[in-house]
């Protein structure tokens, strides 16, 4: 039997230690420290000029002066550069939240744990879950240090609708997180558990970004009329999936759709759980006045609670495999 760790997401010892962590005069002043480098690298255009100096501002205005019908291109040359270096300075900001504000939290709660915040889940994972999509961003990819090296990453599913005036605006499908655990599995081939999104005129299911039934997969109906109502469940191999789907796992899920959409994908390799709650974990701080705020346990209470059910109900599903 899989081993459980949603515990290690509740106890209230950890919380205590994390305090302890924090108050510590050695903690202070390193985050004191990472809190002054992180400041210095949020967007400013004051210290944004300044940094560049200030014979790259009296070139700037040679330039324009002296070559104004080039304006454009060196608007165009110009733009790219600012960009790369804003790009540079979030990236240094995001290694030094996730290396100094939560890994530590995460590691205490499960060694050996790492982050790698600019990265994502990956495409097959995503794509065996939803259906075909314009756009995705995934970040904050957490592999935590269980025994199954579980996976976690925000996700963001889009595309761009053009308006009358011509202008393309971003319409978000889904913004969640996925968390996949890698254990080996019984299965022969795969199952699917997909929420029901909406019902056309005629009664039939619709669901959305989610993926519909594939031409080898057969639909699996249960006893429970509402979780019939809630969810499909698409497989290719029908035994395993009476064997897994047991009265509690169906109660279990049936009881999320209060919170928020959830997806299942099972195959022989890993369980992967799609969390539709519409927002993204461990945001990246942007400006100065919530970098002076931060601290561990702040970030830790943030999340505790959905980790620990997100961390719940792979555990439940995982130990009928």
């Amino acid at each position: 039997m899989r081993k459980k760790f949603r515990d290690k997401f509740t106890d209230p010892n950890l919380i205590k230690k994390i305090n302890d962590l924090e108050n510590s005069p050695q903690m202070q002043e390193k985050l004191d420290s990472i809190k002054k480098q992180m400041k210095s690298k949020t967007f400013n255009p004051i210290y944004t000029i300044s940094s560049l100096g200030i014979f790259g501002i009296i070139f700037a205005i040679f330039i324009f002066l002296f070559f104004g019908r080039y304006i454009l291109i060196i608007l165009i040359f110009g733009w790219e550069f600012i960009s790369k270096f804003l790009k540079k300075r979030k990236i240094d900001v995001g290694k030094l939240y996730a290396n100094n504000f939560l890994l530590p939290i995460l590691e205490n709660i499960l060694p050996n744990t790492k982050i790698n915040y600019f990265e994502g889940i990956k495409y097959e994972i995503i794509k065996n879950i939803f259906s075909d999509f314009e756009k995705y961003y995934s970040n904050c990819h957490i592999i935590f240090g269980d025994d199954y090296k579980t996976e976690f990453s925000n996700l963001q599913i889009f595309h761009y609708v053009e308006n009358s005036e011509g202008n393309n605006r971003k319409v978000y499908d889904y913004m969640g997180q996925i968390l996949v655990s890698n254990l080996k599995t019984n299965i022969d081939g795969h199952i699917r558990i997909v929420p029901v999104v909406d019902k056309n005129l005629f009664g039939y299911k619709k669901y959305g970004i989610y993926n519909k039934k594939h031409k080898d997969e057969e639909e699996i109906e249960t006893e429970y009329i509402d979780f019939n109502e809630t969810y499909s469940i698409f497989s290719t191999d029908e035994l395993y999936t009476r064997l897994v789907l047991n009265p509690h796992i169906m109660e279990i899920l049936n009881k999320w759709k209060d919170k928020m959409r959830v997806s299942v994908y099972m195959n022989e390799k890993y369980i992967s759980i799609s969390f539709e709650s519409n927002e993204n974990l461990f945001y990246l701080p942007s400006t100065k006045k919530v970098i002076d705020g931060l601290s561990l346990a702040g970030e830790y209470e943030k999340v505790r609670e959905k980790l620990a059910d997100f961390y719940g109900l792979i555990d439940i599903i995982s130990e009928k495999l």
